[in-house]
């Protein structure tokens, strides 16, 4: 009996140290903590902060900040700032950049005016230690990120501005710290700029140049291998973040922009990218919010008046500060009080830049004790408000999103609940499946249908189960009961299977193989046409060839008058899904007319995807090719016979583009013609 007693004593003796109890406990801490939040209506981020308070080594001593909760702290700040630089939404960035500018700077130089002063007249620290300390508390951590990301508004222009206004504040006031170092010590010669410059010019070469390269070959040769390719996705992050520490950064610097290397990589709706949010959400961004809470010592509050009126006040004026940049900039850049609140929710927080500069500063005597406590009782407050702010204003957010939709006089952005794809030979479809995937929606009833068309004869039930098996067996990695079911149909004609295959799963698209290549097995010489004719749904022809990695801009080729067809929100809702999927600028080669009306209704959609028009007027066969550059993906928008947008050129656009593109990815659409829209008879009377 005493040998179990001294067992389970040596076992759960505090702080744990034996790994299985350790991580049993931290499990069952992120378990339970979401349950009691969200039954009291708190947000779970300040559950798990309180939890570690409550579990720290300052309080109950269940947990100490060392070991392998210190490890998956690292990981957890580094996997949010990575995940922020993945979400983000390129071409918002690219049309913000000057706003993110702006507010980095905002959220810097406010809480450096305010707090500048209570330092060095209030406190008589020095001006050198007052311009620190003002700094350190214009940083901020995106810890409220996550619930940005859950409401669906990370799209949103000011999510876009307030993450690219974080990494410019944080990475700008590491190097601050640096030189503060450096002209306090005494060591700012020409050698320290010198180094410091040449180590920030390397990171960013390797960054912006070899990290990407590397990255598309990988993806290019293992784009199959789920589990390969995660894994290659940590070993960047984790790379990155030790190439920013080698260049005198923070980790977190390298983590970000890791995230915006790999944004145009891993497609939104990937499994690939759910796998990275999964493994984040449930395990390392919970145990680093529960690390952050260890880091307080409620008790320093009460050592003295000093501390607790420094806490008290550097608390107010960052907060204060924080609210300020995000009011100037709401003003400045016109948003709404929902945008402003989510901006300020999202840079109040301090966490990590600010915790790696004040134990710099503590450990070089430049801030005292008092100052260091109060910097972490302020990491407590603002990570309490940042949650509330955030969650409490992404939801106005989505819900002025919301209505935006429904005061517009448009349709509402097209989700191809069923995708049907018809296959001829299993092990070539993968590319049509993943592209299917982009297309369909992602409500529980929206399905992905691989269709196969078995020739009706003596062996025909023979043959549906060797398909079904070979279907089974090329996709065994990629298929999900919920989302992807399996067809087959018996017919004499295959176009009329897949039609009435199309009317059955009430398909709202087709996707297929090429002309004359990918059903080359069962659609051959002008069968193709057939099934044009025969099926009214939006249909879309693939050829694939390239890595999407390596593609930068969707070219489309539209006939006059697409406008005006009863498809033209359908097919051009698909182009836009795929440009943000991939993050693609649009080129547009057509009529003045169908560009307008792409841009109305990117802008009713609230997209950000820049469309070009390259060209207006009839072009020959030259200027095709100097237009087209080898990383594009060609789409061209035809019409059925019979509508007022066909032109004889539609029927010998498959052949022209398998002969001059054939490495580049191809989309030859047919808008979909439901029955109610007219169709011109052979005297072109409607």
């Amino acid at each position: 009996m005493t040998g179990i007693y001294e067992h389970l004593s040596e076992l759960f003796a505090l702080p744990l140290t034996k790994n299985v109890a350790l991580f049993s406990v931290m499990l069952g801490v992120i378990l339970i903590v979401p349950l009691l939040t969200q039954k009291l209506r708190i947000p779970h981020v300040i559950g798990l902060i309180l939890c570690g308070v409550a579990m720290g080594p300052h309080a109950l001593g269940i947990i100490d900040n060392s070991g392998a909760i210190s490890l998956f702290s690292t990981i957890g700040i580094l996997y949010i700032m990575f995940t922020a630089g993945l979400e983000l939404d390129l071409n918002q960035f690219k049309l913000n950049r000057n706003r993110s500018f702006a507010f980095g700077f905002l959220t810097w130089a406010v809480p450096l005016t305010i707090i500048f002063p209570i330092c060095h007249f209030g406190y008589g620290l020095g001006a050198l230690e007052s311009f620190l300390v003002g700094s350190m508390f214009g940083t901020h951590t995106l810890i409220a990120y996550p619930a940005v990301s859950r409401m669906g508004v990370a799209v949103d222009p000011c999510v876009a501005v307030s993450v690219g206004g974080t990494i410019l504040v944080d990475a700008g006031v590491l190097i601050l710290l640096a030189v503060i170092l450096g002209l306090a010590s005494g060591n700012l010669s020409a050698a320290f700029w010198i180094e410091l410059i040449a180590s920030l010019a390397i990171f960013s070469l390797v960054m912006f140049f070899v990290v990407p390269r590397i990255a598309v070959w990988f993806f290019a040769h293992w784009h199959r291998e789920n589990y390969l390719r995660y894994i290659f996705v940590l070993f960047m992050v984790f790379v990155s973040a030790l190439l920013a520490e080698i260049a005198g950064l923070e980790g977190i610097v390298g983590a970000f922009l890791a995230g915006l290397v790999l944004n145009r990589m891993i497609p939104k709706n990937s499994q690939l990218m759910h796998q990275v949010e999964f493994v984040g959400n449930v395990l390392f961004i919970p145990i680093f919010l529960v690390t952050v809470g260890m880091l307080v010592d409620l008790g320093v509050v009460f050592d003295g008046p000093r501390t607790a009126i420094l806490a008290a006040v550097l608390s107010i004026s960052a907060i204060a500060g924080k609210f300020g940049a995000a009011w100037i900039a709401q003003k400045w850049f016109r948003y709404t009080k929902a945008q402003r609140n989510t901006m300020f929710g999202l840079s109040v927080a301090r966490v990590a830049a600010t915790l790696a500069i004040v134990l710099v500063a503590h450990r070089a005597e430049l801030i005292d004790d008092s100052f260091l406590n109060a910097a972490i009782v302020l990491i407590l407050v603002t990570c309490i408000v940042a949650s509330f702010v955030t969650e409490s204003a992404a939801q106005q957010l989505a819900l002025e999103r919301s209505q935006a939709y429904a005061n517009g006089t448009h349709e509402s952005e097209h989700a191809y609940a069923n995708v049907l794809v018809p296959i001829a030979n299993p092990e070539h479809a993968h590319d049509l499946l993943e592209f299917a995937e982009i297309l369909h929606g992602n409500d529980s009833a929206s399905r992905v249908t691989m269709l196969s068309v078995i020739p009706d004869s003596s062996c025909a039930e023979t043959n549906i189960h060797a398909i079904r098996q070979d279907i089974v067996k090329a996709f065994k990695d990629k298929l999900n009961p919920r989302k992807h079911q399996i067809s087959t149909v018996i017919d004499l004609n295959i176009s009329d299977g897949i039609a009435r295959a199309a009317r059955e799963h009430t398909a709202s698209a087709l996707v297929l193989g090429w002309p004359m290549t990918g059903l080359s097995d069962i659609i051959i010489g002008e069968k193709w046409k057939a099934v044009i004719h025969d099926v009214d749904r939006l249909v879309i022809w693939c050829d694939l060839p390239m890595n999407a990695a390596k593609t930068t801009r969707l070219t489309i080729f539209t006939l006059p008058h697409a406008e005006r067809e009863c498809g033209f929100d359908g097919w051009f809702d698909m182009i836009l899904k795929i440009a943000e999927h991939y993050t693609l600028k649009i080129v547009h080669i057509g009529t003045e007319e169908v560009s307008q009306a792409m841009r109305t209704r990117r802008d009713f959609l609230q997209k950000s995807i820049p469309i070009e028009n390259a060209s207006s007027a009839p072009i020959d066969d030259e200027q095709v090719k100097s237009i087209v550059k080898p990383e594009d993906w060609i789409v061209f928008i035809s019409a059925r016979k019979n509508t007022f947008c066909h032109m004889s050129i539609c029927e010998k656009i498959p052949e022209y583009l398998s002969k001059h593109f054939k490495s580049q990815n191809k989309l030859l659409i047919y808008p979909s013609q439901p029955a109610s829209c007219a169709e011109i008879d052979e005297f072109g009377v409607v």
